[in-house]
């Protein structure tokens, strides 16, 4: 399936911002959590519904969920911080 050129171009822009942008773990997680959001509400408001429990919606909920950004407890134990 390919996507329409707009979505290629908001895609390949991603990696060079990155590159460009001297990032933290946390900061990543937060970046790829916000886009995940704004794909959410999107086929939330956009396309379904607030009001349809739509399957869609419910996959990209459980990615919401795993991308959400790490804690500062997180970050402290993956440091190697006896917590």
């Amino acid at each position: 399936m390919t996507q329409p050129n707009e979505l290629i171009d908001v895609v390949a822009a991603v990696r060079p911002a990155l590159q460009a942008t001297p990032t933290t773990p946390a900061q990543r997680a937060q970046l790829v959590y916000d886009l995940v959001w704004e794909v959410y509400e999107h086929v939330k408001f956009d396309v379904h519904g607030a009001d349809v429990d739509a399957a869609e919606r419910n996959r990209l909920g459980d990615v919401l969920n795993a991308a959400l950004p790490p804690t500062s407890r997180d970050l402290r134990r993956e440091a190697g911080e006896d917590l």
